[in-house]
């Protein structure tokens, strides 16, 4: 639940710590209070570029591990990498928060203040939402015991309150002001357009000729489309899913094979940290070898045996679809309407929604973005109008329909060219905000005591 937000608030975290300058507190030791760092008017001190470095490890950690890769936040290296981001992150946040006020961004209109308010509202009621319905769905709470429960458990959870949330919402739009005012002035020309089209046009062609399904990654990720690679190929999906209750029973099968593979995982690493040099083993570890052993081919015979219950389970699902397919096979044969029957029995979601209702979806050969069983199903028609038969796959049993071919050539530049300009003033207006932030910090001079870290 907390992963959700995490990542939005965390460097608002950093960036947000002693915006002010510091102060000492009864529960604070004298060396937490020792100032690291002088810019721009604000001091921080040990305590406060400490909690910093965590929250960078914190983010690097989480973010490592969404790609399913450690990342060691008690190697010497990896602090001291993230004490220096921090750092820099604090000092151009102390730079650009006396920028706001050196030039009045951090006053606001009423109507400002009234949109502001409303999009702090707004994160905020999503915080409380979050929570309500993570932890107390099936709470017999109401009114103020409710109120109070749901703000505890933020509390816990590090959730930050609704002044916090305002004051963040604040801040971000006396930031969205500054940089506003920074690049009020940049433009894009014509010439800048067409040499951007110039060279994407040829990137385009180079990298689809390398990797042809990078097209469909384009495509799904809403880049700009500045040339079109033959090869590519639209179809429709009439797809049959499994019932309700035969697609809980492969998932609930499907769960354990996962979870038992998961301690195959864990038994292999262990038997892998033994030496493999059986004649410097001890007699414990001889035996914890001998059960793991054990334990693994268990672990084998226990995966085989749900494998063979997930293709059961599988084969009863496809069965008891088996009559439905039958009748679209039966359509199909007396010539009905494709599109017809996919209205009719379709439960493929994605063909119920533009553009893919009117075009299909778009496939090429190698393709992985659909499983394996439809892209081969879709690339093996001969001609546009084809149909597949029936084939089965995780999701239930599929007819494919070849709708059309994808153009191939170059996106005329008439097409894209608003696209085009918006991108790059884009691009123009982050590298002016940039460099003149970075200007900011180089004359700010600030003072850093790393040294006073350590002590």
């Amino acid at each position: 639940m907390r992963k959700r937000v995490f990542l939005a608030e965390l460097m608002t975290v950093v960036l947000a710590l002693g915006t002010g300058c510091t102060s000492t507190t009864n529960s604070a030791s004298t060396a937490d209070q020792t100032v690291v760092i002088e810019v721009a008017g604000t001091s921080y001190t040990k305590a406060q570029v400490s909690n910093a470095t965590q929250n960078v490890l914190s983010y690097m950690s989480y973010m490592y591990s969404l790609y399913g890769m450690s990342y060691d936040t008690t190697d010497a290296t990896t602090i001291a990498t993230a004490q220096t981001q921090a750092i820099q992150w604090m000092i151009e946040n102390a730079v650009v928060s006396q920028q706001i006020k050196e030039q009045g961004m951090d006053v606001f209109t009423d109507a400002e203040l009234a949109d502001i308010q409303k999009a702090a509202d707004e994160t905020y009621q999503g915080y409380v939402d979050t929570i309500k319905q993570s932890y107390f769905s099936d709470t017999t709470l109401t009114g103020d015991d409710l109120t109070k429960a749901i703000t505890d458990k933020m509390t816990e959870l590090g959730y930050p309150d609704e002044a916090s949330v305002l004051s963040d919402q604040k801040n971000s739009k006396a930031q969205e002001k500054l940089k506003a005012a920074v690049v009020k002035d940049v433009t894009v020309t014509d010439a800048d357009i067409q040499t951007e089209y110039d060279t994407k046009l040829e990137a385009a062609k180079t990298s689809y000729t390398d990797n042809l399904s990078q097209y469909a990654t384009d495509v799904a990720g809403s880049s700009i489309i500045y040339y079109r690679p033959a090869g590519y190929r639209y179809v429709k999906n009439l797809l049959i899913k499994f019932t309700d209750e035969d697609t809980k029973a492969i998932s609930d099968i499907q769960d354990q094979i996962t979870a038992k593979q998961d301690d195959l995982d864990t038994n292999s690493s262990m038997i892998a940290a033994i030496p493999t040099d059986e004649t410097g083993n001890t007699d414990e570890m001889v035996q914890r070898r001998a059960k793991l052993n054990d334990a693994k081919t268990q672990l084998d015979a226990d995966i085989a045996g749900l494998n063979t219950q997930l293709q059961t389970a599988k084969d009863k699902g496809y069965a008891d679809i088996q009559t439905t397919v039958d009748e679209i096979s039966a359509k199909l044969a007396a010539g009905e309407d494709f599109d017809a029957l996919m209205a009719t029995y379709g439960q493929d979601t994605g063909m119920q929604s533009e553009p893919a209702k009117t075009e299909g979806y778009l496939v090429c050969k190698g393709d992985t973005q659909y499983v394996t069983e439809f892209t081969d199903a879709a690339m093996a028609l001969a001609k546009v109008g084809d149909v597949s038969a029936p084939f089965h796959t995780q999701y239930g049993t599929h007819f494919v329909k070849y709708v059309s071919d994808l153009a191939e050539g170059a996106v005329p530049l008439a097409d894209i060219k608003d696209k085009i300009s918006a991108s790059l003033l884009t691009t123009k207006q982050d590298d002016l905000y940039t460099t003149t932030v970075n200007q900011w910090v180089t004359d700010a001079n600030a003072k850093v005591y790393t040294d006073r870290l350590s002590n």
